[in-house]
């Protein structure tokens, strides 16, 4: 009877295999990781363009406000790169390993969400003095009524794109309070199923 009962049993269909929790996690925390990596490597590359542009202008434009001007904003852009690496650097997954993957995740959600939240002070923050002080010379350097025309446009588009880019990156961080929230939720679920 027991060699019926057990090749009933291996005739059984089985079931397909559902992900586990863990397994997901670990998908998701390196797809995570993978996107915030992309991002930081095209904010170097923004600089490598950006740097060399504004040392050109301070060498080459002729008064001293444009020049100083210039020279902030490669000052700027080399402190959002270092804030860039201090707040918003990808982390090292194979950490986890040795660790809880869940706590290692939630960790880098919430690490990211903060640096979102004050980009405004380390990413905006940085540039806008030598943004103010270069616009502010050439003004002084095309002092024509042509020129005057167009400068308060230029003032209302820099405002707006920075306005937005503060406003996006609080979108973000909505978003990956969202997925805190769930992480937590499934914490929560994972330690009342415990005895």
């Amino acid at each position: 009877m027991s060699d019926e009962l057990h090749k009933l049993w291996k005739s059984q269909p089985a079931e397909p295999m559902q992900a586990r929790p863990t397994e997901e996690l670990a998908r998701q925390a390196a797809a995570f990781n993978q996107r915030i990596a992309k991002r930081n490597r095209s904010e170097r590359l923004s600089a490598v363009i950006v740097i060399p542009v504004f040392l050109l202008y301070a060498w080459i434009y002729p008064t001293w406000p444009t020049k100083l001007g210039a020279l902030l904003i490669v000052a700027g852009v080399l402190v959002v790169l270092w804030q860039l690496k201090r707040r918003a650097e990808a982390g090292d997954l194979s950490v986890a390993l040795g660790q809880d993957l869940l706590a290692f995740h939630r960790g880098e959600l919430l690490r990211q969400r903060d640096a979102l939240r004050s980009v405004w002070l380390w990413y905006i923050g940085p540039l806008v003095p030598g943004l103010a002080l270069f616009i502010w010379g050439r003004q002084q350097e095309l002092a024509t009524p042509a020129a005057a025309a167009w400068h308060p446009w230029i003032h209302a588009v820099i405002v707006v794109l920075m306005l937005a880019i503060v406003l996006l990156n609080l979108w973000a961080a909505r978003k990956l309070q969202r997925q805190i929230d769930e992480l937590d939720r499934l914490n929560e679920s994972t330690k009342e199923e415990k005895p």
